[in-house]
Formats: C-alpha cells, structure tokens, sequence
C-alpha cells in the first residue's frame, strides 16, 4: 500500500489475523510526503501531521514470529571489523536489518547494517559493511558483576515481514498516531478510542 496519509476512524486495519494465524507474506506499507508538506486535521480537533498513519480506530498486524529480536554480543568488536558473535540457534538470514546499540558514554555511537550470513551453530554474522564503532562484549552476562545489569552490547533484529516506512526524503521518515476523539454525529457524541 502506498499513500500520503491514512485515516483509520470508525473501521480497523488488520494484517493477519491473530497471534496463532500471522500474516506470513511481506507487508509493506509506505508513506509519501515532504516534511513541510501541509499538515492533515481530522474532524477539525486532530492535526495530525503530515506522511502518516492517523488511527483512532483499531490497528492489528500480526507478523511472522521471529527469534532472537534481541540478544547480546558474545564478542568485544572493533572499529572497522565485519564480523560479530551473537548467540546461537536464531532464524537470522542474509539480507536481515540488525542494529547494534552502544557500549561506550558516547550515547551516538549505535549503528545498523545487514547480515550477509549467520551462522546458526557458533553465532558469527558477517556483516555487510565494516562497523564504525567499538561495540563491547563478552561469552557470558555480567549481570553477577554489575548488580544484576547485563552491560554486553545489544543487538536487535529490525528485519519484519510487516513494514511500515516512510519514502526517504529530506530524512523525513513519517508518523503513526494513535489517540482518542470526541465526534458529533446527529447531535450525538461518539467517542473514538485508538
């Protein structure tokens, strides 16, 4: 689905139908607009914005269940390394999104980038592109050293079969808003729960 803004009011929005019956094809919904594009107001109460998704209706999407969403760096990696060491047994594949978050005070020093292969028996992905950063890690938690605080580096999985994205411009990626509304309808009023 592609669209400049989408208004979910009195209906639902669904991608798959439950928890236990995902949605297993690829979903994507993008949104287009500039970031100073006019701004969009339903029902006169709601500015909204613009590149969105307005709900104060009901959004369900229920998408392939994946392992590992997120998991911790089994390695300490360096600046410039292409490899990293996450644990074993994920259903990580080559062209997957992962971001790495960082291990240092500087708070800026996350990244992303894409698996090129996963190895499912020692936990090594190789990464498509050479790190930026110095991300730390270790075979073990250290919660036992830190007071129960696991300071490994996370590493998340960002790749879904339900995408919703913003069509790249001006670094303006786009909005989901969820919120509440009163409405007059033949006099009544009818509240709207998102």
């Amino acid at each position: 689905m592609r669209a400049k803004h989408i208004f979910i009011r009195a209906g639902e929005l669904h991608i798959g139908n439950n928890e236990t019956d995902p949605y297993n094809m690829t979903a994507r919904i993008t949104l287009h607009g500039e970031k100073n594009a006019e701004a969009m107001v339903y029902e006169n109460a709601i500015e909204a914005g613009n590149k969105l998704i307005a709900n104060v209706g009901k959004i369900y999407m229920y998408g392939k269940a994946r392992t590992g969403k997120l998991t911790r760096l089994h390695a300490e990696v360096f600046m410039d390394s292409t490899e990293i060491t996450v644990e074993s047994g994920l259903d990580w594949v080559a062209g997957d999104r992962i971001a790495l978050g960082p291990t240092s005070y500087a708070h800026d020093r996350s990244e992303d980038n894409f698996v090129k292969a996963y190895d499912n028996e020692t936990g090594v992905v190789t990464l498509e592109t050479p790190l930026k950063y110095h991300h730390w890690g270790k075979s073990v938690s250290t919660a036992d050293e830190y007071n129960g605080v696991d300071m490994r580096g996370e590493v998340i999985l960002l790749s879904r079969n339900i995408i919703i994205a913003g069509e790249d411009i001006e670094s303006w990626g786009g909005q989901v808003v969820t919120s509440d509304a009163m409405e007059f309808i033949d006099n009544e009023i009818t509240y709207r729960y998102g």
